[in-house]
């Protein structure tokens, strides 16, 4: 994945353009030609970069970011208040980094009584076919750390389906993992229709004690409209977000996706590499008894043995 992509689908792209921005706002000319010049650019790249990093800002922050870079102008009118307002504008601005700093931090799981996790996903979960011949990463969770995996992801899931879907299955996990929505943005389903799935889909999950972890969606830009219900419906169902960097990280690698989208066996791994590190600290201790051809005790009876350490790929959720 190209580098300028991968800090654009990332959200990265968002906090260069809040200081492309504060540059803009802060630097004042005083009759320099050469400052005059630094300062058009910073509020014309920080303005490109904003648009392309399809942030899901609420409104309230557009307008913060709107009087921020009018700051200037006003400042330029007013005369004495002029660093006053100049201030204010910076303010504004990292204060709207701020809040979606929020989003860009890797939720951590209570301690959970059970080892039983319960996966709603697509086919990024569920692979892309019958061709696909990969051990699917729930499947590595259940083979090699000992949970108990209720995997209710298919293929072409979209948020409506799987809240369809639900209704006929049980889900007794207290900790779910869901990761959907990639259909909905790519298939063509409205942001009303997305909405209205993902609402129904994570009402029918809640329960009390049960901890929903969703993976945020990485979205082209003038798609925001999909990551902004997705925030609020988080928010609304108190939902933990999982980063979309992390998400990205999984498939930003060539030899991790047969097509950009769907995982090869690589990916699978990475995948749960992550989510094994995310779950891991609400994991009660477990033993599970050695291989058959594992060597007995004194008496003959099977060694018991804890399940090794798995290194996490190269993905982290610090990264």
């Amino acid at each position: 994945m190209h580098w300028v992509v991968l800090q654009i689908a990332s959200g990265r792209a968002f906090f260069a353009a809040i200081a492309l921005l504060l540059c803009a706002v802060l630097v004042r000319p005083r009759g320099s030609l050469r400052l005059r010049r630094v300062r058009t650019w910073s509020l014309l790249l920080g303005l490109i970069a904003l648009v392309v990093s399809a942030t899901p800002l609420p409104y309230w922050a557009y307008g913060l970011i709107g009087l921020s870079v009018a700051m200037p102008f006003f400042a330029k009118l007013s005369g004495k208040s002029a660093s006053l307002l100049t201030a204010a504008g910076a303010l504004a601005l990292v204060a709207v980094g701020l809040n979606e700093a929020r989003y860009h931090v890797v939720p951590l799981l209570r301690p959970s009584p059970t080892r039983l996790v319960a996966i709603i996903g697509d086919s990024l979960t569920a692979g892309h076919g019958t061709t696909d011949a990969s051990q699917k990463w729930p499947a590595i969770l259940r083979a090699r750390h000992g949970l108990e995996v209720q995997d209710l992801s298919h293929i072409g899931e979209t948020a409506a389906s799987a809240a369809q879907r639900l209704e006929q299955a049980s889900v007794d996990a207290l900790i779910v993992i869901v990761e959907i929505g990639g259909n909905d943005v790519l298939g063509g389903s409205s942001v009303t229709d997305f909405e209205a799935g993902l609402d129904s889909l994570l009402a029918g999950l809640g329960a009390r004690d049960r901890q929903i972890v969703m993976f945020e969606l990485p979205i082209p830009p003038l798609y925001e409209g999909f990551g902004r219900v997705q925030r609020k419906a988080a928010s609304r169902h108190g939902v933990l977000l999982v980063p979309k960097r992390v998400l990205l990280s999984v498939i930003e690698s060539a030899e991790a996706t047969v097509d950009s989208l769907h995982l090869t066996q690589q990916g699978h791994d990475r995948m749960a590499g992550f989510v094994w590190a995310l779950l891991e600290p609400a994991m009660p201790l477990v033993s599970v008894r050695a291989d058959p051809d594992d060597a007995t005790d004194d008496g003959g009876r099977k060694a018991h043995r804890s399940l090794p350490p798995v290194p996490i790929a190269d993905v982290h959720p610090s990264d």
